[in-house]
């Protein structure tokens, strides 16, 4: 996919982080138009937690990460670069995530065409059809993580594999510790040109130790992954160019199906006050639509009296459980420190 015409960063905190922006950040934001602005194929293949070597009962789909399909168009990702890039989201929402790596996340409905963009049918029936389980954005305050690394080494010989199996291999330039993502899902993003780039791939755990390298074919491709099932990191990139990548969490549509979720690694990066609002807000919903359907189960007729009972009672503990765990997580105390080993 070709990077004509595509917005550069500007300068933060007087660094630059490629080139300035071009003049595509300085106008209104232009609203989400699917018939412009994506080019969604559904991915050619899948690796299952099976292939990796994992087995996670409560995972909502064996789909461990898709291979990398097409979801934006050379117009979507211009937009999409041009509204996280404005000078008022940086600024506002921007912060150094380590040397060299620059993170913008929690900026919501302030950059219009993001959140139009995330929140479309459109989008979300391609993001759910990619997984294989219909998906919801987990929070408003997800849409979403973008993560721009700076150039630090010197060109190196570039790969065009997708997916590389290997074995043992030496990882000591990770842009992103070892980590399980806080959410069931999330859909990356590749808003960078990698012709010429070395490096940038997801490398994910395997259960015997082993490690499987993903790389981004192109500008406006994605991958759906069960990041909180799968242990995972990301590369640095080895060149003179940037990664940019752009990352939504999302959740499984129905209630019903097992909820994953924690706050333990977003809540050092987070402005809390918004995070926790938001976070008691999408639990309590699911509460409400459990309690509607389970309403729906107990009043058909025909129950013996003693099933009633039965089944009642191992609703009401599972949903003390659920909110017990809606409360734990929001403990300032308890988070997770980067692990680069």
């Amino acid at each position: 996919m070709a990077a004509a015409g595509v917005a550069r960063p500007l300068r933060v905190s007087d660094r630059p982080l490629d080139e300035t922006i071009v003049a595509a950040s300085q106008r209104t934001s232009v609203p989400f138009d699917p018939l412009q602005h994506l080019c969604y194929s559904r991915p050619s293949s899948t690796i299952s937690l099976d292939d990796l070597k994992l087995d996670f009962p409560q995972a909502s789909s064996q789909t461990a990460i898709t291979a990398p399909f097409p979801l934006l168009s050379p117009a979507g990702v211009r937009e999409l670069r041009a509204d996280i890039f404005r000078p008022e989201i940086v600024g506002k929402y921007g912060s150094w995530k380590y040397p060299g790596v620059y993170r913008i996340r929690g900026y919501g409905p302030a950059a219009p065409f993001a959140y139009s963009m995330w929140r479309s049918p459109e989008v979300l029936r391609a993001c759910s059809d990619a997984a294989g389980v219909d998906l919801d954005v987990i929070m408003d305050y997800e849409i979403g993580q973008l993560n721009v690394q700076l150039p630090k080494h010197p060109p190196k010989a570039s790969s065009d594999d997708t997916v590389t199996n290997e074995e043992g291999a030496d990882l000591k330039d990770l842009v992103s510790a070892w980590h399980h993502d806080s959410y069931p899902w999330v859909c990356v993003l590749m808003l960078s040109d990698p012709v010429g780039m070395s490096g940038g791939e997801t490398a994910l755990r395997k259960g015997d130790g082993g490690i499987l390298k993903m790389r981004q074919p192109g500008m406006g491709y994605a991958v759906m992954m069960q990041g909180s099932m799968v242990s995972h990191a990301a590369l640095r990139t080895l060149g003179s160019g940037e990664r940019i990548t752009f990352v939504v969490s999302m959740r499984p549509r129905d209630p019903m199906l097992q909820d994953t979720s924690t706050l333990r690694t977003v809540k050092p990066i987070s402005n809390n006050d918004e995070l926790f609002r938001q976070w008691t807000g999408y639990r309590f919903d699911v509460v409400i639509q459990r309690l509607a359907k389970m309403r729906e189960v107990l009043q058909a007729e025909g129950r013996p009296a003693a099933e009633t009972h039965r089944l009642t009672k191992e609703w009401v503990q599972e949903q003390i459980e659920y909110l017990q765990s809606t409360v734990d997580e929001m403990d300032l105390n308890d988070y997770v420190a980067p692990n680069f080993k």
